[in-house]
């Protein structure tokens, strides 16, 4: 007598399938999008933040972190970094 252990053609639960869909990536957002969506949240009306971001697919930390970058300088449309005060040499 034979039992479904025993038999190798079938698949069990310790075979695992091939994935179909491949991973999906992280966004990236640049710092030209972050100040145009912060600038466009600030400026819309109460009743249509939300649609805002579910236009874009973020979520309200989103810009609640680059409205606290941008307050710190730290948000800039150039580069893709934090911006760093010239030293004085004396």
């Amino acid at each position: 007598m034979s039992t479904p252990s025993d038999s190798d053609d079938q698949p069990g639960p310790s075979t695992p399938a091939a994935d179909p869909a491949p991973r999906p990536s992280r966004r990236v957002f640049g710092p030209e999008y972050k100040l145009a969506i912060v600038t466009e949240y600030e400026n819309a009306p109460n009743g249509e933040k939300g649609a805002i971001l579910r236009r874009e697919g973020l979520y309200s930390s989103h810009v609640i972190e680059w409205t606290r970058a941008r307050d710190a300088g730290t948000l800039t449309g150039g580069s893709g970094g934090a911006v760093e005060a010239p030293q004085e040499i004396s």
